[in-house]
């Protein structure tokens, strides 16, 4: 019957040798789970960053860059940031230089260099994690947020390159000091957010200022948040800063 070798779509006659038998399909192999909550990484040329994992991730996960403060500690951040962010991204904490004068037998501290080192320890660290986690970590426009002095040095870095740091976090630190002059740079290189968080009522009024200012003067988008723990990132603070996540993170 004319049109009979159609079939051949669906198979065809069994005894016709010039049918084809329909290939099967290779499965595609399910990506292994992100296992484990922190580990140490190794950053070429500095010390070994405290990382926290996006634990089950089978995708590519955003990354969040965390820079402590003076004498302070980078698992320390890395854990604030875990809760904030509900464990959802890569959270990676450059570790300082040992600071004596702030540490004990028990206790060590560690303070950042700023500037071009302190970019260039920032780089060499989301190098490291590409390189560990190529399928998982998505390096391309990390959230980058600071801690009290980390939160000066952050915005340094965001103001050299915002495209590549569009949205920023300072938290119990950077506030009046945030000039015209470096928002406006900020935005016009591609900046986006600036969330500010405080945990002392003086920050809280500085901030809340700030980002006012930052959004009518500068049309920078701003916002502050603030939670009563004083000079730290606990958890009433960092539950603060998750409830903004969405805001900071939109369009990502």
């Amino acid at each position: 019957m004319a049109g009979c070798h159609g079939s051949h779509l669906d198979g065809g006659d069994a005894n016709d040798p010039t049918a084809t038998a329909t290939p099967t399909p290779t499965p595609t192999p399910t990506p292994t789970p992100v296992a484990g909550f922190f580990e140490a990484l190794p950053v070429p040329g500095h010390p070994d960053a405290w990382m926290s994992l996006p634990t089950g991730a089978t995708t590519k996960r955003p990354v969040v860059v965390v820079i402590h403060g003076a004498g302070d500690r980078p698992d320390w951040q890395c854990g604030g940031w875990r809760r904030a962010t509900r464990e959802y991204p890569f959270i990676v904490c450059p570790r300082g230089a040992y600071a004596p004068g702030d540490s004990t037998k028990d206790d060590l501290r560690y303070t950042h260099a700023g500037g071009p080192a302190l970019l260039a320890h920032v780089d060499a660290t989301l190098d490291a994690l590409a390189a560990k986690y190529p399928e998982y970590a998505d390096t391309s426009q990390p959230l980058l947020a600071g801690f009290s002095l980390g939160s000066y040095e952050v915005f340094k870095i965001a103001v050299q390159q915002p495209s590549r740091f569009p949205r920023v976090v300072l938290v119990e630190g950077l506030t009046d000091g945030l000039d015209d002059a470096r928002a406006r740079k900020f935005l016009a290189g591609g900046g986006l957010r600036v969330l500010f968080g405080c945990g002392q009522h003086g920050c809280s009024a500085a901030a809340k200022s700030a980002a006012q200012r930052l959004v009518t003067r500068d049309q920078l988008d701003a916002r502050a948040v603030f939670a009563p723990v004083g000079h730290t990132f606990d958890p009433p603070l960092e539950d603060a800063i998750e409830s903004e996540m969405g805001w900071l993170v939109a369009g990502f």
